[in-house]
């Protein structure tokens, strides 16, 4: 069971910009569905209510626009992602990165650590096709995680870039 709750439903954005960013949200709500939230079982074991909780959330912060998919499920595994980046020859086994180089790893082509494809994700868009959508709106996505707590995918837009796409 999941509980979604929906905040900063009266922040403006131009329709043309909302079109732009429903295929990006709705692949983030599904990667926190699939991959984020744990079953049933395993949240009881954790001490975590048996109703998983992720919350979509915009504001205007700073002269621009940030939209927020936050779930409470099991966070990304730093340890587990690098080790996908090493059998996929993307970084040397020698290397270690911090928290944030490796959440950089989520957006390369075709990365994915779901041991099977289901019918929620693996449907062949990865974060690589959500990071581009975001930068053809002249904006950038931001990961903040803690493992075995939550995971927060963060879309910041430029306001003024938002309203001039708008009225072009």
């Amino acid at each position: 069971t999941i509980d979604l709750e929906i905040r900063g439903s009266d922040t403006e954005l131009d329709k043309t910009v909302v079109e732009k960013l429903s295929d990006p949200i709705r692949h983030m709500l599904r990667n926190s569905i699939d991959h984020g939230l744990e079953e049933r079982e395993e949240r009881l074991r954790q001490g975590k209510p048996t109703t998983g909780k992720i919350i979509l959330n915009a504001y205007q912060k700073a002269g621009g626009i940030v939209v927020e998919v936050s779930d409470d499920g099991r966070g990304i595994d730093p340890q587990k992602v690098q080790a996908k980046a090493r059998q996929l020859g993307l970084i040397e086994e020698s290397v270690q990165l911090t928290d944030e180089e490796t959440y950089e790893l989520l957006f390369q082509p075709g990365f994915s650590t779901a041991p099977e494809i289901t019918e929620i994700s693996g449907r062949g868009v990865g974060m690589d096709v959500v990071q581009d959508n975001i930068n053809k709106l002249r904006g950038h996505v931001e990961i903040q995680s803690q493992f075995g707590q939550g995971t927060t995918f963060r879309i910041h837009l430029p306001l003024t870039m938002a309203i001039l796409d708008g009225m072009i």
